[in-house]
């Protein structure tokens, strides 16, 4: 069995996530991790021979890989419903911790190897775009959208419904009312600002 295949591996990257997503990359140490799953620091290196790096990019995989199959999944559950699709994605971002896309690529992918950046930067734009993407072009055949750039639009709602893990308590007090904040959302950018006649 390989050391990445085990229950302690895994241990490894629910620490390393909840130290990235708390600290970003800079900001969280070997030691850092190794003190969370109670593991001598040079242990660690049986199972990320490459160090810090290469449990970074295993953390960025497994979460868009995750991100990827829900979204997708809470898509096709919400049925040929446009409005339920995006309703079903906007719950999705509400009830899983944010990405913190800014500071993942301002200050996390410029401290990794370009390579590995570029491929984590691509990686996400598929992953959290695409399900999106499909479903916008999807509506967009059967007239039920106009969007000048389905991918661009994707990313506008994702950012926007990452936002709100961003508002203070008092205003969402409860994970309910985070889905509602971006359940709202989702509203505005179908129906708009602008008064119809």
């Amino acid at each position: 069995m390989e050391p990445t295949d085990n229950a302690t591996y895994q241990r490894i990257l629910d620490a390393a996530e909840w130290l990235f997503n708390q600290h970003g990359y800079n900001g969280v140490r070997l030691q850092d991790i190794a003190r969370r799953v109670e593991m001598r620091h040079a242990s660690l290196y049986y199972y990320a021979p490459e160090g810090k790096e290469q449990l970074y990019v295993a953390v960025m995989e497994r979460s868009f890989q995750r991100h990827a199959e829900g979204l997708t999944t809470a898509i096709i559950e919400a049925g040929d419903d446009f409005r339920d699709q995006m309703v079903a994605v906007a719950e999705w971002f509400a009830t899983h911790p944010p990405l913190e896309l800014g500071r993942i690529v301002r200050s996390d992918m410029p401290s990794i190897n370009p390579d590995k950046a570029e491929y984590l930067i691509n990686l996400s734009l598929v992953s959290l775009r695409m399900p999106i993407v499909v479903a916008l072009r999807h509506a967009m055949k059967r007239e039920l959208v106009r969007v000048d750039d389905p991918e661009f639009a994707a990313m506008g709602l994702i950012g926007l419904l990452q936002s709100v893990h961003n508002i203070p308590g008092r205003f969402v007090p409860s994970e309910e009312a985070r889905v509602q904040a971006a359940k709202a959302s989702v509203d505005m950018l179908l129906l708009g600002w602008l008064a119809r006649d």
